[in-house]
């Protein structure tokens, strides 16, 4: 590779003399430029006058030499300034259609954009530089300016909620792929994204009842936390994952008509699963855009009209019932998702308050989310491992990260097992073709380790049996699915056990991480959770909520959970009814669509029972804390024992994962030694490699951080 300076020199000449002394028939075959990995050594050259003049200000003159010029990439170069495209202007009625100057040091004016330069961009990365999105979109950065902008990475802006909306706003269903990741969002902008952002029209549909179930939508009741209540009724076949239908693609669209060959507006009819996984990143948009104009074809990133599929919303401050509404609401139209780690965010029980500093990441109920009743459209997934592996992430102050390691693999674990035993699994939607795993922890006590093999061995089964489809549907062999042929394995940086791990309990003040002192503190962590000035965790300091009500009974404490083996429960609402559910009223301030409701709640029959999650419930119920957050139930609850269509308190159900006092005590004296995740995985393919238990898709185990 050559130096910074030899480069510079190349590039002056390139530009002074060879360029200019070639005819415009060979100049106009120059359709890219990326400057990516070029000079991009930082010295002390870069801060000369003759530097800028070498690179930097020639983009002014980069349309009339390169007529045809369509791509043009400066990403992460430490020294480049795109300013001079502002003067640029253009010669022929090309344009660029692909511009990344994501990480530039220089901050974008906000009129950039209404060059005619960029009258037919189609692909816009800004992602990590200097400037305001918001002046950006006032100016430039609209429909007005970029009408065929339909990829647009604004990652690393420092976008909050409200810059954000006006974003959302301003281009609503004009884009297919957004990114923005690492900014400061939260819950409050998914209800705009949705309503201005994706396309109106669903993919749910009944059609498919037989193999995947349906949605049912009680009319006009819902929260604002959950959005719209739905629940999905399951068929005798959606119940088993093992059904060999599932793996068929869907029958293509026929009218009734001969004269009508395309959809009508108001018809929407979900992708098949057939179709090649459509890639947004730089390369694979460069590289389109060149076949294309070679081809002279065009189309591939246009996709008008089809609103947001490909959505990036990592690094940010979303809770879980925040992208939980959003998967929900989102009408089944996303293709690709990401988001690499959310908060979990339960309310806590009078038992359980000297918890109220942990911050648990990860998903524990989102999985049957990705089933294709509700996201029809999905194949490809970036998302925490939790939705796999069934333990969070978990931190709280003063509590070193080996200890925290061995809370989340072990009571945690158990406790999440427990409340929410469906995780994702391929069979969970066979069209998901890749998916990634994030915030792996390095080393595992086992149950990190245990999932992931788990998960390989099921895509390695999932494998079998959609080869096992193509042979039995012998006629339909181009309409099965592939299933999941890409896994990624994100694991957080090593630690040093030696260094970090509590060996006694003296090494710690318990008290301190358990009871951290007066602070005001909100049971249901909202909006005041993203402050800046607040830390993101369970711990909040937005308005005080309405003081708490005080358990009457000694009995309903946790301590005496485990004491209760026979009888009925004779606190609240148990000593109130006889019936099994309880009529609760939704005020029109916490009800989706403003409107008034009430809802039979289950509470169970207050006998203890066979199911373990069921029995914690019905204690965590006596709790008048724990009896808010009305929901539907979801396949998880109703895996764990709770009557299909039944509303609970999810209040009630999530208070069950929090860990007992004394949980932090034995995580810390645990000897449990740890395991590396990367190399038991690295061990499992290779005694499986060669055999019939060896899933030969793309395994990638990646090291982030450092």
């Amino acid at each position: 590779m050559m130096t910074t300076i030899p480069d510079l020199a190349w590039y002056r000449r390139f530009i002074n003399r060879h360029v200019k002394s070639a005819r415009l028939e060979t100049r106009c075959h120059v359709s890219s430029l990326d400057f990516r990995n070029f000079a991009s050594r930082a010295s002390g050259l870069y801060s000369s006058e003759a530097s800028e003049r070498a690179i930097s200000a020639s983009f002014k003159y980069l349309p009339e030499l390169f007529p045809r010029l369509i791509c043009l990439l400066i990403d992460g170069h430490p020294e480049l300034n795109p300013e001079p495209l502002t003067a640029a202007t253009r010669t022929s009625e090309q344009s660029l259609q692909l511009l990344d100057l994501a990480r530039c040091p220089h901050e974008l004016t906000p009129k950039l954009f209404k060059s005619d330069l960029f009258r037919g961009l189609v692909y816009l990365d800004i992602s990590f530089t200097p400037g305001s999105v918001k002046t950006a979109v006032l100016s430039s950065l609209n429909p007005d300016t970029l009408p065929g902008l339909r990829v647009l990475k604004v990652a690393g802006k420092e976008i909050d909620n409200l810059t954000a909306s006006l974003l959302f706003q301003t281009f609503r269903c004009q884009l297919w792929s957004l990114d923005l990741s690492n900014n400061k969002l939260g819950d409050e902008m998914i209800d705009t994204l949705v309503a201005h952002c994706i396309h109106p029209s669903t993919f749910h549909t009944d059609s498919h009842f037989d193999t995947e179930g349906r949605l049912i939508l009680p009319k006009d009741i819902g929260s604002r936390r959950y959005g719209p209540f739905e629940f999905i009724e399951e068929s005798e076949r959606s119940k088993h994952e093992r059904d060999l239908e599932r793996y068929l693609s869907d029958s293509p669209f026929y009218s009734q008509r001969a004269d009508q060959t395309e959809l009508q507006e108001w018809q929407a009819i979900r992708p098949d699963g057939l179709a090649p996984l459509r890639h947004d990143d730089t390369n694979t948009a460069k590289k389109t855009l060149l076949s294309e104009c070679l081809l002279t074809t065009s189309g591939s990133l246009d996709s008008r009209g089809t609103g947001l599929t490909h959505l990036y919303l990592s690094g940010n401050k979303f809770t879980v019932s925040g992208i939980e509404r959003l998967l929900r609401t989102s009408r089944g139209r996303l293709e690709h998702f990401e988001c690499d780690s959310c908060l979990f965010t339960p309310t806590i029980s009078q038992a359980g308050q000297s918890f109220k500093t942990v911050k648990i990441l990860g998903f524990p109920d989102t999985a049957p989310l990705f089933r294709p009743v509700v996201s029809s459209a999905i194949r490809s997934l970036r998302v925490h491992h939790s939705l796999v592996t069934r333990v969070p992430s978990v931190s709280m102050d003063g509590l070193p990260s080996a200890s925290a390691i061995r809370l989340a693999e072990g009571q945690m674990f158990k406790n999440i097992c427990r409340a929410y035993p469906l995780g994702l699994a391929p069979d969970t939607n066979p069209r998901i073709t890749s998916l990634a795993l994030t915030h792996i922890p390095a080393h595992s006590t086992g149950p990190v380790i245990e999932k992931l093999i788990q998960f390989l061995e099921l895509a390695c089964v999932q494998q079998k049996a959609i080869r096992h489809a193509g042979t039995l549907f012998d006629g339909r062999k181009s309409s099965v699915l592939k299933g999941l042929r890409h896994i990624r394995f994100e694991l957080d940086p090593k630690f040093s056990e030696s260094n970090d791990i509590i060996s006694t309990s003296s090494d710690v003040d318990f008290d301190k991480i358990l009871d951290p002192g007066e602070e005001n503190f909100n049971e249901e962590t909202t909006s005041g959770l993203f402050d800046d000035d607040v830390t993101f965790g369970i711990t909040s300091r937005s308005a005080p909520k309405k003081a708490q009500v005080q358990p009457k009974r000694k009995s309903t404490s946790a301590d005496e959970y485990p004491r209760w083996t026979s009888g009925r429960l004779k606190s609240p609402p148990y000593s109130d009814v006889s019936s099994e559910y309880v009529t609760c009223h939704v005020n029109a301030t916490d009800s989706w669509s403003g409107n008034f409701y009430s809802v039979p709640v289950w509470i169970g029959s207050g006998h203890i029972g066979p199911h373990a999650a069921i029995n914690e419930y019905m204690w965590n119920v006596q709790d008048p804390n724990l009896r808010t957050n009305i929901g539907p139930a979801t396949p998880n609850h109703i895996a764990a024992g709770v009557p299909p269509m039944t509303y609970i308190f999810y209040a009630a159900w999530e208070a069950m994962i929090i860990p007992k006092n004394s949980a932090i005590r034995e995580a810390a004296k645990s000897s449990i030694e740890f395991r590396d995740v990367a190399g038991a995985i690295k061990e499992y393919r290779l005694q499986t490699k060669g055999s019939e238990e060896h899933w030969d898709g793309k395994l990638e185990l990646v090291r982030t951080g450092g």
